[in-house]
């Protein structure tokens, strides 16, 4: 369990995202409930961290909106601390089954959107296999996207946001 009273360099990469989790108030985000929710239930995920929000390629093409605008627009935040806009709460789960109940509790949580990154999704978006299976065809590439999906990383995901 995350304890905020630790010296710094004892503390494990999830204590600094709980204690960021922490800090941060936008919308309806709550932050203590969401921390109280996950570590009284440790066996639905395996790490959780604040982030943006990712698109895929495919939303770039569709509205004309280039990635280096979005890293452009993650400079100028950094820029300033006052306007820290890391606003996407991502959880993996340990296992494909843990997915609906995150889900459950991102209702009490009162969280406006969801995005599931399932293991075949994120198997294609790791794997960068987005092209040739466009060109090949799933069928000839359901083997690497097998490989990928049985990998550890590849725990399904879910993006959290309030509005």
């Amino acid at each position: 369990m995350y304890n905020p009273d630790q010296p710094i360099h004892t503390a494990t990469t999830q204590d600094l995202w709980t204690a960021l989790l922490l800090k941060r108030r936008f919308n309806n985000f709550e932050p203590e409930p969401i921390v109280q929710d996950l570590y009284a239930q440790p066996q639905l995920w395996r790490k959780f961290w604040l982030g943006w929000l990712v698109f895929e390629m495919d939303f770039y093409q569709k509205t004309n909106e280039a990635p280096i605008a979005r890293l452009l627009e993650m400079l100028v935040y950094a820029s300033d601390e006052r306007l820290y806009q890391n606003d996407v709460l991502y959880i993996q789960s340990t296992d494909d089954d843990c997915v609906a109940p995150l889900l459950d509790l991102a209702k009490r949580w009162q969280v406006d959107d969801c995005e599931v990154y399932d293991r075949t999704r994120l198997a294609k978006i790791l794997g960068r296999l987005e092209t040739l299976i466009d060109v090949l065809g799933e069928e000839k590439m359901s083997r690497q996207i097998e490989q990928w999906k049985a990998r550890e990383c590849c725990r399904p995901i879910i993006a959290m946001w309030w509005d």
